[in-house]
């Protein structure tokens, strides 16, 4: 018998060795406009009420009891471009050179991308053989992931997977995705198992990343899924009746009551969000079937605050508020605890020198990352180790369409400043996450150590101003309102020669329309300029 269990011991032994030997898998999981609060996950295990009491995304519940979760986790900025781009180099946004959806500075500097390393070519300079793949929602600047590293993409259309690819099947010729894979959340489940299933026969280490359209509107969901939250909803409010289900983008939309309306919009965005988690749970559920499990560490989070409800944090989506940065991140992986929790603020950009550490690559970093590795963070939680930080967690967002505020987070403390009248806010956000109550006047020294920081970090990486973004936008309207001006005169002159050309007069019409509209945005530039509004 002792001779049964030293042999077992040995072969338990020569396992365990075996499968630590072995270079880790990576996959991310990127949720698209998902909030802090809106998932049945809460991210503090002391506070159930952080978890939503409608959504139900039993896979993500699943994935916190097998590893652990992030209180202070923080994508890299309000709005999705950004986040996308900072997240795939390591860097801030401000860094990186892409604070915006629509940067118009990085336009005009022509902003090379290519010459940056990103995730998926790091792992390529490891010399293990990692594949790399990476499925839905891209990043506009970087255009096409095969450019960056990645072996396998699903970009099959005209353009680079965008917004419009979670609402359509071709964009460009406006068809329809099947209504059972609402924003394409199956369509992506299948793609990462074949790869999964790949990787399993050859043996190859991975790195795939799955980039969901859900939750971005427009909000699609199964019919089946969405009834369920209809009757859900029906019986929390006493209603009766069967509520309809019918969309205002149905044929039928009128014959909707009024009053069921808003009911309806709850229900099919939990019901969508119900539908992503169970593409997410097909996923995992094919990686241990297969035995890649245990040697995978799966990052789940989000690109930006949500634009439903984030209480009690304040703000959301193009916010710079905890609600429009902090977001759910849950990590499981080997040596990662069970429910565990982490309560030190960490940032998606801390993703790349986390990877490089974990994947034992000897290839060096570049120099100038923001992130940190949290390789100890994983398998310790609060007692891990991580680098000091450059400087805190800088979120600077000098956006021409929104309320412009750049927020720096260090340790306990966030500073809050408006980038157009320079009025600062400042925060305990550790014990005060809702921001409710503003230290700015009772801890003035640490306010105003946190500006020199703040300042002395954005001079060195050249970030863009306030002043060098409104006015690279007002000579971009300008250029296009004299262009189109332009066109109309042309126009207006052809159709003298020929006034019954109705294509002329309809092409007259979109003209006179485009123009009309780029007034309008310069008009709304003006106001923002001048706002001191915070929300």
């Amino acid at each position: 018998m002792k001779i049964y269990h030293t042999i077992s011991l040995i072969l338990l032994l020569l396992v365990c060795n075996f499968l630590s030997a072995k270079d880790p898998n990576f996959i991310i999981i990127y949720a698209d406009d998902l909030g802090y609060t809106q998932t049945s996950v809460p991210m503090m295990k002391d506070r159930p009420e952080l978890g939503h009491a409608l959504h139900q995304t039993p896979n993500l519940e699943k994935m916190a009891e097998r590893g652990m979760r992030f209180s202070s986790a923080y994508c890299p900025s309000p709005v999705c471009t950004p986040s996308r781009v900072s997240i795939q180099f390591g860097k801030t946004p401000a860094r990186v050179g892409c604070i915006s959806i629509h940067d118009v500075v990085m336009n005009k500097r022509d902003v090379d991308f290519e010459k940056e390393l990103s995730l998926a070519e790091m792992l390529k300079e490891s010399n293990k053989g990692y594949i790399n793949a990476f499925f839905g929602k891209g990043a506009t600047p970087l255009s096409w992931f095969k450019d960056h590293g990645y072996d396998e993409t699903d970009f099959i259309h005209t353009h680079p997977n965008g917004n419009a690819h979670g609402d359509w099947w071709e964009p460009t010729k406006r068809t329809l995705i099947p209504l059972d894979d609402p924003k394409r959340v199956f369509s992506l489940a299948k793609s990462s198992v074949n790869f999964l299933e790949k990787r399993a026969k050859d043996n190859k280490p991975f790195f795939l990343t799955i980039s969901h359209y859900a939750l971005h509107v427009r909000n699609i969901s199964l019919k089946s899924t969405r009834r369920k939250y209809l009757d859900i909803m029906a019986d929390r409010k006493g209603i009766e009746e069967v509520i309809p289900d019918i969309s205002k983008f149905d044929k039928n939309a009128k014959e909707m009551p009024a009053k069921y309306r808003s009911i309806w919009e709850t229900a099919n965005y939990a019901a969508m969000m119900e539908n992503m988690d169970t593409s997410i749970g097909m996923v995992l559920d094919k990686l241990q079937k297969l035995g890649l499990d245990e040697n995978t560490y799966v990052m789940f989070s989000s690109d930006n605050g949500g634009g439903q409800s984030n209480a009690p944090l304040q703000g959301g989506k193009a916010k710079m508020w905890e609600g429009g940065i902090r977001i759910p991140m849950i990590v499981t992986g080997p040596g990662i605890p069970a429910n565990s929790q982490c309560d030190i603020p960490v940032a998606q950009w801390d993703y790349m020198p986390t990877m490089h550490s974990l994947s034992g690559s000897e290839s060096p970093l570049p120099t100038d990352l923001d992130g940190v590795d949290l390789s100890s963070v994983f398998k310790n939680g609060n007692e891990g180790e991580i680098a000091t930080r450059d400087t805190g967690l800088v979120f600077h967002f000098p956006a021409f369409y929104t309320h412009p505020i750049t927020s720096y987070r260090d340790g306990d403390y966030k500073l809050m400043r408006h980038l157009n009248s320079g009025e600062t806010k400042l925060f305990n956000v550790s014990e005060d996450m809702g921001e409710t109550t503003d230290l700015s006047n009772i801890m003035p020294e640490r306010k105003v150590s946190m500006i020199k920081k703040l300042d002395a970090y954005l001079e060195k990486v050249g970030a863009w101003s306030m002043q060098e973004v409104y006015d690279t936008r007002l000579e971009e309207l300008d250029n296009w309102i004299l262009e189109k001006g332009n066109q109309i005169l042309d126009i207006k002159q052809n159709l003298a020669k020929s006034p019954d050309d109705k294509t002329m007069k309809a092409q007259l019409d979109k003209t006179v329309a485009a123009l009309k509209n780029f007034q309008s945005n310069r008009a709304q530039l003006m106001k923002n300029q001048a706002s001191s509004k915070w929300m």
